[in-house]
């Protein structure tokens, strides 16, 4: 981030109290020329569809989204036949935070140090837009990430960014949309351990934001983190922003699901391997979970049970379902594989397409600006030559924030090479 953008992000979090900042980091006006995109099957991400529809984008906004002739005046594209869909997003991932695994230099997904309570760290902060992973995953429909930071009990905070290569004053398109977070063993060496200390963190930041002045004084009793830790959880006491807490095994769910209920909290959970058999309580207690559909083998002893028609067993209980590749920065681009497999074993395909681009908005409070085709909502559309969920099935066209990206990456440009080099045609 240049030092504009620092300020620009520093002056929104103070002005809105420390929560979610209510507007967006980029001149997101519905200015300039108009395009409409005519004759396409529109999927708008909430379940509806519309034939032979108009798209119209002006600016980094939708400006129309129905039937009949295009506005006069707007660069028309032609997409008979095709299917058009809101740009899908990225749940849960390290895009922006991580470029090789192995090189710790290339790496910031995590605050170093023992102690587990991160939530202060900023995810936000350390996007890189000159990533080359954000094209791979751009030119393949995925259009907005959720970044998201690892380690601990909680991790530290969100980050919305739309992948944009080289935008380095406006990637993020909202930080701080989320405090992250996880439940299980690892944590505190105990699944006990680490819940009563989850309680306890979360208690400690409602003392905090009623006894501030008191804190500064040193007229306050020790409390279990660091100010900044507990000044970040500000907005998650006040159901500003959701905590997105991964929990695989049914009692770390059920608690998560306690923990919700007792501090009247905004909560998604990630994961969910076991989720199908818990179900029941997580449709009463209206809590979205986002999985990864095709982890169907026990990776720990938390994921036994594993199996791959989770997310049409949650979807038939009442559960508001999202889909993702979780925890991973190179291959998010499969996301569209993941909604496949659900497919496969029963989860509607409308359902799915929601799972990945309404669901996932609605999850981390993004709602109002991303994840379906509408008038006012950021102009991140995709043009689509058969049915997405296919494997053979790439994008002929990207738009985001309303302009067509080029279709071209580190990976496309190796390959084209490679391909002049060998003669191979």
């Amino acid at each position: 981030m240049r030092l504009a953008s620092l300020f620009l992000m520093v002056f929104v979090w103070l002005s809105a109290g420390s929560s979610a900042a209510a507007e967006l980091s980029f001149d997101d006006r519905s200015e300039g020329p108009r395009v409409a995109i005519v004759g396409a099957t529109v999927h708008d991400g909430t379940g509806a569809v519309l034939e032979d529809a108009v798209v119209e984008l002006q600016g980094a906004r939708i400006v129309r989204v129905g039937t009949g002739a295009p506005s006069a005046g707007a660069k028309i594209i032609d997409a008979k036949g095709k299917i058009v869909t809101p740009g899908l997003i990225a749940a849960s991932t390290t895009l922006g935070l991580v470029e090789i695994g192995m090189e710790g230099s290339t790496r910031d997904t995590s605050r170093n140090g023992e102690d587990p309570i991160r939530a202060g760290y900023d995810a936000s902060m350390a996007v890189n837009a000159n990533s080359t992973l954000l094209a791979v995953q751009a030119i393949d429909g995925v259009t907005t990430a959720a970044t998201t930071p690892q380690g601990g009990l909680l991790s530290g905070q969100v980050a919305w960014i739309d992948l944009l290569p080289g935008h380095h004053r406006d990637i993020v398109a909202r930080p701080r949309v989320a405090v992250a977070g996880g439940l299980g063993q690892r944590v505190a060496g105990s699944r006990a351990a680490a819940f009563a200390q989850l309680v306890e963190v979360l208690d400690d930041a409602r003392f905090y934001r009623s006894r501030k002045s008191a804190f500064d004084r040193r007229a306050s009793r020790d409390l279990a983190a660091h100010r900044l830790d507990l000044d970040a959880l500000g907005p998650v006491l006040g159901r500003t922003i959701p905590l997105v807490l991964e929990a695989h095994r049914a009692s770390d769910i059920l608690a998560a699901i306690e923990l919700a209920k007792a501090q009247s909290l905004r909560v998604t959970i990630v994961g969910a391997t076991q989720g199908w058999q818990v179900a029941d309580a997580l449709a009463e207690a209206k809590i979205p979970v986002i999985v990864h559909p095709s982890t169907n083998l026990p990776g720990s002893f938390d994921r036994v049970g594993a199996r791959l028609d989770n997310a049409a067993k949650l979807h038939a209980a009442g559960v508001t379902v999202g889909i993702a590749v979780l925890g991973e920065a190179h291959n998010v681009r499969n996301v569209t594989q993941e909604a496949g497999i659900a497919i496969a074993n029963g989860l509607p395909r409308e359902v799915a397409l929601r799972g990945v681009t309404h669901t996932i908005a609605s999850a981390y409070g993004m709602e109002a600006d991303y994840g379906s085709l509408a008038p006012g909502k950021v102009a991140n559309v995709v043009i689509w030559p058969a049915d997405p969920f296919e494997l053979s099935t790439v994008p002929e066209a990207v738009y985001i924030r309303g302009t067509s990206i080029a279709l071209r990456s580190r990976q496309t440009e190796l390959r084209d090479r490679y391909i002049e080099r060998l003669g191979v045609r």
